[in-house]
């Protein structure tokens, strides 16, 4: 597994896998189970909303996982999963040291230490230094289409992180539906989280080569968002027209990772 015979790296990983799978079930599935578990957490749509969305999230980083377990360890996924894991640990330690004592519940931040850790030792067992070869060409490929497709991946990405910097209530504002609360900013705060890490992991790859294994990791992602989407909007849970930035970036991700993954499977 992971073309490595390397026990502790199998095991570190499948430790990864674990923590990402059962928070991608229980956030997707069942929200109301986080919800209870935490005191400070307010039952809404809004709560429900993000915990959905982190869920989503965390499938798409189990399928690079599954992907590296087939085809090998990957250095772009570990420039994406190592950054978040550290950022989710300071998300989750300041979330809970700002709340009264009797409201802290500490077992998320434990598991994303945990997930961090996990994940370094498995990058330096597994792969040693943290080399960054430059690829032939830009993003390690002469297809033009694909270029353009990841280069408006970064500059997405880019604007995401900029838009939270000038006003970090903008998404949750400019989404109906969503109710502003200083837990919904927390959430909010963690999607410029997602934000950075995808930006690392494609500057990486823009230097030494797409990576399949990401490619995986944002197409299950992409169509995910996308079932939801279409979800939402023949159940009519959609209000005022929803957030016309955020579904144009939804079907924006979709196409986009479609196309890349369907030219450039075939060589792998």
């Amino acid at each position: 597994m992971f073309k490595t015979d390397d026990r502790v790296v199998q095991i570190c990983l499948a430790i990864s896998y674990t923590i990402l799978a059962m928070y991608a079930f229980i956030n997707f599935f069942n929200p109301a189970y986080i919800i209870d578990q935490y005191p400070s957490l307010e039952s809404n749509d809004t709560t429900i909303f993000f915990l959905i969305w982190y869920g989503m999230m965390n499938f798409g980083a189990v399928a690079g996982i599954i992907y590296m377990g087939y085809k090998g360890l990957d250095r772009a996924y570990f420039a994406y999963a190592i950054p978040l894991s550290l950022l989710f640990v300071w998300w989750g330690y300041s979330g809970q040291a700002s709340l009264e004592a009797d409201e802290q519940r500490w077992a998320a931040t434990i598991l994303f230490a945990v997930n961090f850790l996990a994940l370094v030792i498995a990058r330096v067992k597994g792969m040693g230094a943290f080399n960054i070869d430059k690829a032939d060409s830009a993003w390690g490929t002469d297809d033009k289409i694909v270029q353009v497709i990841l280069y408006l991946a970064i500059i997405g990405q880019v604007v995401f992180i900029i838009q939270y910097f000038v006003n970090p209530a903008g998404f949750i504002e400019q989404t109906p539906g969503l109710e502003m609360s200083e837990t919904a900013q927390r959430f909010a705060d963690g999607l410029m989280y997602f934000a950075v890490a995808w930006t690392i992991t494609l500057l990486y790859q823009f230097r030494c080569g797409y990576s399949m294994t990401m490619i995986v990791t944002g197409l299950v992602i992409s169509v995910m968002f996308f079932a939801m989407m279409l979800n939402f909007q023949v159940s009519g849970a959609v209000e005022d027209g929803g957030n016309a930035q955020l579904t144009a970036v939804v079907i924006g991700n979709f196409v986009g990772s479609l196309i890349l993954f369907f030219r450039l499977q075939s060589q792998h």
